[in-house]
This record gives structure tokens, C-alpha cells and sequence, in this order.
């Protein structure tokens, strides 16, 4: 039983730093392009931080400030934004 608690302490604690690095992101992204993007519209994986379901005219401001949003995320280990 104490085998099954850990587990789920560990998953607990993945997800939570999961959600912590979406906020930051959406925090970034509205504080230099002015953009409000659902948590769930942001998947980062390997680095990579993909935006999902999103109009094209918000793609584009986002990408235009892209440079000063990922140089405040390098902390993160964010290296891209898609």
C-alpha cells in the first residue's frame, strides 16, 4: 500500500509542475503580446512549446515577440514556441 501512495504523490507532482509551467507561459505571452491564451490551448513537450487553437492574427503577434518571451522563459527550459 505504501508503493501505491508514492505513485500517486509522483504523478500529482508532475502534473502539478505541468500546470505551473502553462501558467508561466500564458503570463509571458500576455504580458508582452497583450493575449489572452487558455491554459489548455498550450502543450510543451521536450522544450517545445506548442500553441493549439488559436486565430492566426494571435499566431502572428505572438511570433513577432517571440524572442523576448522565450529569453524571459529560459528558465524554464522553454527553447521554441510553435
Amino acid at each position: 500500500m505504501f508503493g501505491i501512495s508514492e505513485f500517486f504523490k509522483k504523478v500529482q507532482n508532475s502534473f502539478t509542475k505541468e500546470v505551473v509551467l502553462r501558467t508561466t507561459i500564458k503570463e509571458m505571452i500576455k504580458k508582452h503580446v497583450g493575449i489572452d491564451v487558455p491554459i489548455e490551448n498550450i502543450a510543451p513537450k521536450n522544450g517545445i512549446v506548442t500553441l493549439k487553437n488559436i486565430s492566426q492574427s494571435a499566431r502572428t503577434a505572438i511570433f513577432i515577440k517571440k524572442e523576448k518571451i522565450l529569453e524571459e522563459l529560459k528558465g524554464e527550459r522553454v527553447v521554441d514556441l510553435r
